[in-house]
């Protein structure tokens, strides 16, 4: 799927610069190309190679290589699988409220929980998951600072940038 968005007008000079994401609902997503801004009849557009891959990359970056997940990757997470508040709340045995205050920020996610969330999305991605190998990688990354996420177009895939 091609994911063609609305943009305000397009100067020349910034036509070849890196896209700030905000359509995943992530703030902190640079999409280095893999995008083009067009003049359409309706305006500027832009227009995003494979947006459903990108959110598959994005999504499997979020669950592999973060300490802990932010409120926002967190509802980004769960509309990827498309599940409720409820249904998440269901598979991992807590309830909809609980989903929503880590949602919203008010509450910490429950570390035992977040790595719940993170093996459902690698299995929705189709990871072969090996459960002993992933939480040794997750402990790995325990230590690692929230940062930017930087993706960029490569072939017919998505790809993080180094």
């Amino acid at each position: 799927m091609t994911l063609i968005a609305r943009a305000k007008r397009i100067p020349a000079a910034i036509k070849s610069e890196p896209l700030h994401y905000t359509a995943s609902g992530l703030p902190d997503v640079w999409l280095l190309n893999g995008f083009h801004r067009e003049e359409t009849s309706h305006g500027p557009a832009i227009r995003i190679e494979d947006a459903d891959g990108l959110h598959r990359t994005l999504a499997r970056t979020l669950v592999t290589n973060k300490k802990s997940l932010a409120p926002a990757e967190l509802r980004f997470l769960r509309k990827l699988l498309a599940l409720s508040q409820a249904n998440v709340a269901r598979l991992i045995g807590s309830t909809d409220q609980t989903v929503a205050r880590w949602e919203k920020g008010e509450t910490s996610i429950d570390p035992a929980a977040e790595r719940l969330i993170r093996f459902i999305v690698l299995e929705h991605l189709g990871d072969d998951v090996v459960v002993k190998e992933e939480l040794a990688a997750l402990a790995e990354q325990d230590e690692a600072l929230h940062g930017e996420h930087r993706l960029k177009w490569q072939g017919k895939t998505w790809k993080r940038a180094a």
